[in-house]
């Protein structure tokens, strides 16, 4: 790859929910000639996770030099900021963020990135356009390519199967009391609110946002890989999915865990052999 250079950009959108949408964009410029357009990804991180956690900007490098454009968001109320995209420290705009709002995050994204206008629209060809999505955010892509035509494939990694499950995961009466209920983030010890609202809204909305109702509706190319010692989301979800959905695959990875290995911060050159592993089966299945 002599010829060519990788590039990368951060971008920050103004979100529909009062909230700025900060991404990456990473791709490799050929430096004689004019770069052909080449399919385009977006990573969708999952709870309590951000664009430039663990392993992220290594995993965006290695996908964009096999030939893809890829671009990772953060969501606009994870918890971090325009001027911090590195790490949750927003409690109140975490507390305030809900599932349909990271469905119009995905969607303002993929409508920017479908202008014409935009600065980086040569390097892609948006008619192959694809999601990843980790855990919570495996569940996010998959809603928006059941209602969004203009994606071609998802590929789940850890992905939950069921957003209603974890709904009844609290005391449903003290957080409706108290109207909040909190989440340690393990690594920093911070608790994290989740404001009551977070619950209301799945119910508002659960024509929308009922997983296990909408994926039957799937007509998309599925890739779902998860690791077998996945203890925040159990082996089994990934299962189901693939045991309903007649046209997907699924890859199991023995001994793996919910991050493939990866931790935050990760400091190390290369990833581990767990996340290697979903990567190339990732871009195997994209290049189909």
């Amino acid at each position: 790859m002599d010829n060519k250079i990788f590039r990368k950009y951060e971008v920050v959108l103004d979100g529909k929910h009062k909230r700025p949408i900060t991404l990456d964009v990473s791709y490799f410029e050929n430096k004689e000639k004019k770069t052909a357009p080449v399919p385009l990804i977006i990573l969708c991180h999952g709870f309590k996770g951000f664009k430039d956690w663990g392993g992220f900007n290594l995993v965006a490098k290695t996908i964009a030099a096999e030939n893809f454009f890829f671009v990772k968001i953060n969501f606009s109320h994870n918890g971090t900021s325009v001027d911090n995209t590195s790490d949750i420290h927003d409690v109140e705009a975490f507390g305030y963020n809900n599932l349909e709002i990271e469905l119009d995050d995905l969607d303002t994204v993929i409508n920017w990135l479908e202008e014409s206008k935009n600065q980086y629209h040569q390097f892609y060809d948006f008619n192959e356009l694809y999601l990843i999505g980790h855990s919570r955010g495996g569940g996010i892509s998959l809603l928006k390519t059941v209602e969004d035509s203009r994606i071609k494939k998802v590929a789940c990694w850890a992905t939950v199967n069921d957003f209603g499950k974890y709904m009844l995961l609290s005391d449903e009466k003290s957080w409706r009391e108290s109207g909040v209920s909190y989440v340690v983030n393990n690594r920093t010890k911070i608790k994290l609110p989740m404001y009551y609202q977070f619950f209301e809204n799945y119910f508002k909305n659960e024509k929308r946002l009922n997983l296990k109702k909408n994926l039957m509706k799937l007509d998309k190319p599925l890739l779902l890989l998860h690791g077998t010692n996945d203890s925040s989301v159990p082996f089994d979800d990934a299962e189901w999915i693939y045991n309903n959905i007649g046209h997907s695959l699924l890859i199991k990875i023995e001994g793996a865990d919910h991050t493939f290995g990866v931790k935050h911060p990760w400091e190390q050159e290369n990833l581990p052999a767990d996340m290697l592993y979903a990567m190339d089966e990732t871009i195997e299945f994209f290049k189909m």
